[in-house]
């Protein structure tokens, strides 16, 4: 639990951090696909969309794990380095014409326990003869209540409508996905960046197939 605290904390560090960030962007918007195969293994692809002049930002708070995921290219290579297991299989950044950057990473994990570890998420997965089911800890910003009611204006005018979505896909069609949807192959969990600032969002997402 106590490494679990620790993640939620840097959330909230994070966010605050990211403040001049937001200024730049006015809307940061993440998703993340988790496919877990037959044999154990898994591949994840990471989406970021944010302005292009932010790319770089955590080195600029003088901190190695600014963001709760890797962010540059080099962050994915010193995170294969920290935990065996996972490889990167690509890593591409493209820029739109109004400045706009979206960066697109693909991984390879001998199995969902590495991947988890390597992006530093709560999974726990259990398999039974029928199926299985995955059990994802959804961090919280437990101090942000507290803030000053003026700070907490101002993030959410910058963050505005920003959203985190997650996509799992299971090795069969997964049956039950709390909460969340199934779409297909895939059960998908969204929320927005200002519902996990005011902890209004679920504890945990549970899926099983």
């Amino acid at each position: 639990m106590a490494e679990l605290s620790t993640k939620r904390t840097k959330i909230l560090l994070l966010l605050i951090l990211l403040i001049p960030v937001f200024f730049l962007s006015s809307c940061l918007d993440l998703e993340t696909n988790i496919r877990l195969k037959k044999d154990g293994s898994a591949d994840a692809s990471l989406t970021y969309f944010f302005n292009s002049g932010s790319a770089d930002f955590g080195r600029a708070f003088g901190s190695d794990e600014p963001w709760p995921f890797p962010l540059t290219e080099k962050d994915f290579i010193q995170q294969s380095l920290r935990f065996s297991g996972v490889e990167l299989k690509r890593y591409r950044v493209h820029t739109a014409s109004d400045g706009s950057e979206e960066i697109d990473v693909r991984l390879k994990a001998d199995s969902l326990e590495s991947l988890s570890s390597y992006l530093g998420l709560s999974i726990a997965v259990q398999y039974s003869e029928s199926g299985g089911s995955i059990l994802f800890s959804i961090p919280s910003a437990d101090n942000y209540n507290r803030a000053d009611s003026q700070f907490r204006e101002n993030i959410e005018k910058i963050i505005g409508d920003s959203t985190f979505t997650i996509s799992f896909q299971p090795p069969v069609s997964p049956e039950e996905s709390q909460p969340g949807s199934i779409n297909g192959k895939v059960a998908v969990l969204e929320f927005s960046l200002i519902d996990l600032l005011r902890n209004e969002t679920p504890d945990s997402w549970m899926v099983n197939w």
